[in-house]
């Protein structure tokens, strides 16, 4: 199916103009949807870690002063990662994403750790500050957005389907959902590890697992999920809208 094929008439992209300019609609609306809602959430997650307490109105005034940049970084991500799902699979894809997702959030967690002083000394915003935790973050996106956007086909088959008929858009939307929500609580605590290494450049892999541990218990692997069951919800909706035409169109 042709990407150009899933837009409103007038807004599609000429079918004779290569992918990756025929693409850039869905990836530049896929990164402006989540920007609007990834760093406050970055932020909510920093407070539940250090147990912190921002009024509402602060958390949002600061987030918006990096929209511009987390929209941009974003769409970079996902166009580095495209290249990495038309060679390899998904999976691997979406843990190329989820180590350029250091970038974005790197910059979203530096930014609000400055701003609030969760930690102190507070961070430098640097190339390797973003990348910090890498690891964890590949392991995340491979689960929190590589499941969902592999298996929920499966399960909307054999679990929702015989309910619900097939082809029904609320079996669709359904696996989407609960395959969602069930891989972002799953990939929590990689999460809170990489982003309590973006915020604390002392910490390394093995010391951000005991400071966690330490600070939460067994609460690390789970402290926070609520805020990302909501954003990867948005995202995984976003992933069938926005990413699948992209990176399954000619």
């Amino acid at each position: 199916m042709s990407t150009s094929s899933q837009l409103p008439v007038g807004l599609a992209p000429p079918e004779r103009m290569p992918k990756i300019a025929r693409v850039q609609p869905y990836l530049i609306g896929y990164g402006a949807c989540i920007s609007i809602i990834s760093p406050s959430i970055s932020c909510y997650q920093l407070c539940k870690l250090y147990n912190r307490k921002i009024p509402p109105s602060q958390l949002l005034r600061t987030s918006l002063m990096i929209f511009p940049h987390q929209t941009l970084l974003k769409v970079a991500q996902m166009n580095m990662s495209t290249p990495v799902k038309e060679y390899l699979n998904p999976w691997a894809a979406f843990a190329a994403v989820g180590v350029l997702q250091g970038v974005v959030y790197g910059q979203a967690n530096v930014h609000f750790t400055r701003a609030f002083k969760f930690v102190s000394p507070v961070p430098t915003l640097t190339v390797a500050a973003v990348f910090r935790g890498s690891g964890f973050a590949g392991f995340r996106d491979m689960i929190s957005q590589g499941a969902p956007f592999v298996l929920s086909g499966s399960v909307r088959e054999s679990v929702f389907e015989p309910v619900l008929g097939k082809d029904s858009e609320v079996a669709k939307w359904s696996a989407v959902i609960s395959t969602s929500v069930a891989a972002t609580v799953a990939s929590q605590g990689m999460h809170n590890a990489q982003i309590t290494m973006q915020a604390d450049q002392s910490l390394n892999y093995s010391e951000t697992v005991k400071n966690l541990w330490k600070k939460n218990g067994v609460a690390t692997l789970w402290k926070g999920a609520e805020a990302r069951v909501g954003l990867l919800l948005v995202v995984n909706l976003l992933n069938e809208l926005l990413l699948k035409p992209a990176w399954e169109g000619d």
